[in-house]
């Protein structure tokens, strides 16, 4: 299955939440990185530093070790959010 390449909206924040049909929910690096705001480098290093897990954001399109690596794309942006969101504590400084 081939995933359609989608042009990118830049003005699409983050932080906003996505809407995709069902046909969308995984995405190869390049059309996730495109939807989500960052680079194909980023996705892999958020992968390896286990902001991404495997089987719940991310998983391989073949049972393969070089199989390229698709992202379920509302579960990432959740766990990006998730990421960057900051309790009123720790926005205070004293």
């Amino acid at each position: 299955m081939v995933m359609p390449r989608v042009r990118a909206n830049h003005s699409q924040s983050t932080a906003n939440p996505i809407t995709l049909s069902s046909a969308q929910e995984w995405a190869d690096a390049r059309s996730a990185g495109q939807l989500l705001g960052v680079s194909e480098k980023t996705l892999g290093r958020w992968r390896k530093a286990g902001l991404f897990r495997a089987g719940v954001h991310w998983r391989r399109k073949f049972p393969s070790i070089n199989s390229p690596v698709l992202y379920h794309l509302e579960r990432c942006n959740e766990a990006m959010n998730e990421a960057t969101a900051r309790t009123p504590h720790l926005l205070e400084k004293n």
